[in-house]
């Protein structure tokens, strides 16, 4: 086990010593660029390609970016090895990686953290050299890859709020006027729509929503989801305004829904999309369509869809429902009770 340890160890600094000479920078740089230019127009194929080309620069950029730093640390700490602050950089600009992936918000991810840091400081103690060169090498090399794809992810959901923000040139009002009452009915004037918010559910206005919540072809009008902190926490109900000289349709909103699910499987958030079909209870609902998927982030399966409603006004109302499968039941109780208790005149 030694005598392999050793050897694996010996192959791992003679790869870096070798192509840490002078003109190795630029040909790891170029090759990246060539690695990773495919990948990123493989991963945002259903978008437009003005889109793709934007993605494509920001994500390249960044990545070349942290790529050139991480060699020229590497090469400054093989030439001075122990030098305590580039260690302490590499362990921030690690940590930072982990945390800016997320994986620190789960238990494995936190175990993995006080692993890590109790093998760098044995290291360190020990005053293992070759090994100490390696894992700088290996955290750079870590933090590349995660900050890059935050980054991609980043510019991944800037590019689907654009692609779908006032996509039909509407003409936004001010919906964050909700009245609420002591039993939790809320009301709209200006969309002439209530609801009664089902227990353990929370409102969200449009102002207290991040751009990816927004994201959708109508204008946001607020959100329902079953927690106080993550809007993303199914079930959830995010409504969407189409004013009525739009004349918003039923192929339409199949259409700029489906468009939506691309961008969730694209994301890498969602797979396995099959469409199913039912039949509302509600007499107000227009039309309704709804799709089950494999929640990768929370790993079960889920599913996800929408209603059509409309309003005294003539305007349509968008229902994006997301909610966990229930055998037997069209959907939540929660979800239930939210589709039983919509109202389109003021009954506060």
């Amino acid at each position: 086990m030694k005598q392999t340890l050793s050897k694996i160890k010996n192959h791992a600094s003679g790869f870096f010593a070798k192509f840490l000479a002078p003109k190795t920078p630029r040909n790891l740089l170029i090759l990246y660029a060539i690695i990773a230019i495919p990948f990123f127009i493989y991963h945002e194929s259903h978008l437009p390609w003005h889109y793709i080309f934007v993605l494509c620069l920001v994500s390249l950029v960044v990545g070349l970016l942290i790529t050139y730093g991480s060699l020229y640390v590497i090469n400054r700490y093989w030439a001075e090895t122990f030098h305590p602050f580039i260690e302490l950089g590499v362990v921030v600009l690690f940590i930072f990686a982990l945390w800016l992936a997320e994986v620190l918000v789960f238990e494995a991810g936190a175990v993995f953290l006080v692993i890590f840091v109790a093998i760098a400081f044995l290291i360190r103690v020990l005053h293992l050299e070759e090994y100490a060169r390696l894992l700088i090498a290996a955290c750079l090399i870590a933090s590349n890859a995660l900050i890059a794809f935050k980054a991609l992810q980043g510019a991944e959901k800037l590019s689907a709020y654009l692609l779908f923000k006032n996509k039909y040139q509407i003409e936004e009002k001010d919906m964050n006027g909700w009245e609420v009452t002591d039993n939790n009915q809320y009301w709209n004037q200006e969309l002439q729509f209530g609801f009664t918010l089902p227990e353990g559910f929370y409102f969200f206005k449009p102002e207290d929503l991040t751009m990816e919540n927004k994201t959708g072809a109508g204008q946001i009008a607020g959100l329902l989801a079953f927690s106080d902190h993550d809007a993303n926490r199914y079930p959830f109900v995010r409504i969407f305004y189409f004013p009525d000289y739009l004349g918003f349709q039923e192929n339409q909103a199949v259409s700029e829904f489906s468009e939506y699910l691309k961008i969730e499987v694209s994301k890498g958030d969602i797979e396995d999309i099959q469409e199913i079909q039912q039949k509302e209870l509600e007499p107000f609902i227009i039309t309704s369509k709804f799709w089950t998927f494999y929640d990768l982030l929370r790993p079960r399966y889920a599913k996800t869809g929408f209603v059509l409603v409309e309003t005294s006004n003539h305007d349509k109302l968008l229902l994006h429902i997301t909610e966990n499968l229930e055998k037997g039941e069209i959907h939540e109780q929660g979800i239930r009770e939210f589709l039983a208790s919509i109202r389109f005149g003021n009954r506060l």
